[in-house]
């Protein structure tokens, strides 16, 4: 029995160090563009190739491999270096603030949760509240939001988001990217100014492409080049994509331009930057902050704006 388990462990420890390697050529190369490598860079963030290649490197030194630890050693180095450079921001914390706060938030469904969520979310003062994941499963608790928050309108979507805005909602479209992805534009009016606001909610499933869903995204971000444009949500898709590139040309990452820390939001331990915060240049992004709390297994990201004249 112990010479099968030991013969079963040193089968999983060769698969594990091949799929290690695997990992760490796609993230330094060609990354998510290729949809047959796209799976395998989602499922291993930076960190994750980490922590396995310190783990296979004491699991190879103790069967009296000579080159394959150094080696390991080596694989958990270059990639601790891809972490701090890509998953970490060191700019010094902004003292300014904005004009127009935006809070997102995936609440991960909450029911008994609710009243800590709805707590936390009253202290941060926001012109504009984006939640994903609002309810759980065949409940609807839209009466129990608009209760808490009765000096916002809101617009539900029907892909488990919510938007609520301390001002005036003048329109909403629905369903504006395709592939199990989601997208709600709506027009407000918030103090006077028109601010523009794209709710997404982009397909998590990680054998889905995510192509097609983030260039139609860019497409309707480009199309709105003259307003006040916000572009929030649950991304499923981490700030090192490829597949990110158009809307960079398009949009400013709130956290990558103005935050400081470790990008993650997800999951509890978080090794993923799915949450995210866009502005086009009508809006410059002055302040942005990540929180974590124990009522969701994503981090809240909180960010404000300045209007641009």
């Amino acid at each position: 029995m112990r010479r099968a388990a030991a013969q079963l462990l040193f089968a999983a420890a060769c698969a594990t160090t091949a799929l290690l390697a695997a990992g760490l050529i796609i993230h330094a190369t060609v990354r998510d563009s290729h949809r047959s490598c796209a799976t395998l860079f989602y499922a291993l963030p930076a960190p994750l190739l980490a922590g396995l290649a310190a783990l296979l490197a004491l699991y190879w030194a103790r069967r009296s491999a000579r080159v394959l630890p150094a080696l390991l050693i080596a694989a958990c180095v270059a990639a601790l270096a891809m972490w701090l450079r890509d998953g970490w921001r060191w700019s010094p914390p902004p003292a300014a603030r904005g004009a127009l706060r935006v809070v997102h938030w995936n609440v991960d469904r909450p029911d008994w949760r609710l009243p800590g969520v709805v707590q936390w979310l009253k202290t941060q003062d926001a012109d504009m509240i984006l939640l994903a994941e609002r309810f759980p499963y065949e409940k609807n608790l839209l009466a129990r939001w608009q209760a808490a928050f009765p000096e916002y309108q809101l617009a539900p979507s029907p892909e488990e988001m919510l938007c609520l805005v301390r001002g005036e909602i003048v329109s909403v479209k629905d369903r504006l990217v395709p592939h199990a992805s989601y997208a709600t534009l709506l027009q407000t009016r918030i103090r006077g100014r028109d601010v523009t606001i794209l709710q997404v909610d982009i397909q998590a499933a990680p054998l889905r492409d995510r192509t097609i869903p983030l260039r139609r995204l860019t497409e309707i971000v480009a199309a709105h080049r003259p307003a006040n444009l916000v572009i929030a949500g649950d991304f499923n898709t981490p700030l090192e994509s490829t597949l990110l590139a158009g809307l960079r040309a398009e949009a400013t990452n709130a956290f990558e331009a103005v935050g400081r820390g470790c990008t993650a939001t997800w999951p509890r331990v978080p090794l993923l930057s799915l949450d995210q915060i866009w502005s086009n240049p009508r809006l410059r992004p002055v302040r942005c902050e990540m929180h974590a709390s124990w009522r969701s297994d994503h981090r809240a990201v909180v960010a404000e704006f300045d209007f641009v004249p």
